[in-house]
Formats: structure tokens, sequence, C-alpha cells
């Protein structure tokens, strides 16, 4: 059987291709900000990319880490880097604010960080699992380290959230239910697809949000 459709891995991509697409060649440093598994590092292949994290999950292989901290202390200079990638990472972090300061510091005037963190998702990874992310929590997180908003968007669309939901109701609605159990996961199915070819932001709420936050150039 085919894996499900999750659209937000796919927006969370094309997120991710979009910051990649900022710079070019070795002169152009990436920090990728609690970078796990490393997903995205083909996609930042082409520039200098560095990796990030606490390493504290037991069993996962680490060994490709190349900076083992927690991201509030990140053991580089200052202005090291031109773009900042930190996905789905904040709501794992105890101080979002003191991290978001940590990439203020590490990141050239007018560099960047691109971030993503839900704002409608279920608790996961605990108890490693603190914040949600509002759009005006993510405004007044960038006005308190020093950045600037250049973006603030859902990272898909309503029927990608829908379908997260229903996916959730096939899995935990009681096993009496098996044919609404069933009928949720064909309409999750069906509301994934949906979200690739019509990702509607007019309506409901996202799962996600994507961010750009831009340091003053001086």
């Amino acid at each position: 059987m085919a894996a499900p459709v999750n659209s937000s891995r796919h927006y969370a991509r094309v997120f991710a291709e979009r910051a990649a697409a900022r710079g070019h060649g070795s002169s152009f440093r990436v920090l990728d900000a609690g970078a796990g598994s490393a997903p995205y590092a083909d996609v930042f292949a082409h520039v200098a990319y560095e990796t990030a994290d606490l390493a504290a999950t037991p069993g996962k292989d680490y060994s490709h880490i190349d900076h083992v901290c927690d991201l509030v202390d990140i053991p580089v200079e200052n202005d090291r880097f031109d773009l900042v990638w930190c996905s789905q990472v904040l709501e794992h972090c105890r101080e979002p604010r003191r991290v978001l300061a940590e990439f203020a510091r590490v990141l050239r005037p007018g560099g960047e960080a691109w971030l993503t963190a839900p704002f409608f998702y279920e608790e996961h990874e605990k108890p490693w699992d603190f914040y949600r992310f509002s759009r005006f929590g993510w405004q007044h997180l960038a006005a308190e380290t020093g950045f600037e908003v250049v973006e603030i968007e859902p990272m898909e669309g309503y029927y990608g959230t829908l379908a997260y939901s229903l996916g959730m109701a096939a899995k935990h609605l009681p096993k009496e239910m098996a044919d609404r159990r069933a009928l949720m996961a064909e309409l999750a199915a069906e509301f994934a697809e949906l979200d690739l070819v019509d990702k509607r932001t007019d309506i409901g709420m996202c799962k996600n949000y994507q961010v750009v936050l831009r340091l003053p150039a001086s």
C-alpha cells in the first residue's frame, strides 16, 4: 500500500528549495539548526552547509552533526552565516526567544532565518514539546529579537489541516467505530490530495506557518 499523502512535507520541501535558492557557492554559509537527520541536506548541497542539534534522542544517529549544542548557545563566532534554516524545531525549545536571539547573533547583517513550526498539531516527541506559534506570536518574537518580518504565511492550506485532523480521527476513534474510522481515513487522503492542487488559505486555519525573518543590513 502506498504511503498516505502528506501535503505538509511537500510544502516544507518547496519552502526549503526557496531558502536554498537565496545563495550559491562555498562563500554562502547556511546553518541547519535542529537538523536531526538532516532531511534537507541535498537541497543545500550547492552552498556551505553546517548542522547543529542537541543530539539528545536515544537511538538516533547524529554522526553527521557539525555542532552538537543547545540552540541557545551555538559554538560559532558572530556573523558566521548568511542563512539559518530551522524547520519544525522551535516548538521543542524551552526558550524560543533566546533561540531566535542566538540566530540573530550568528547571522551576518542582512542575513535571513527561514523557519517553520506548528500552529495546529498533536503533542509529539514528548516531553520535549512546549509551544505552538500563531502569526502574532511570530511577529512578537521577531520584534523581541531584532528581526524584520519578510514573510509569515500558512505552509499548507486548510485542506491539509483538515486531512491531518481526519487522519487523527481514523487512528483514535474507538474500535467499535471501525466504519467511521475507515471513512475518516478515506476523507483524509482525499483532502490531502486536494491540498496539493488547491491550497486554500482563505478559510479555516493552517497546520504550520512558514516564516522568513531578516536582520537589518546595518
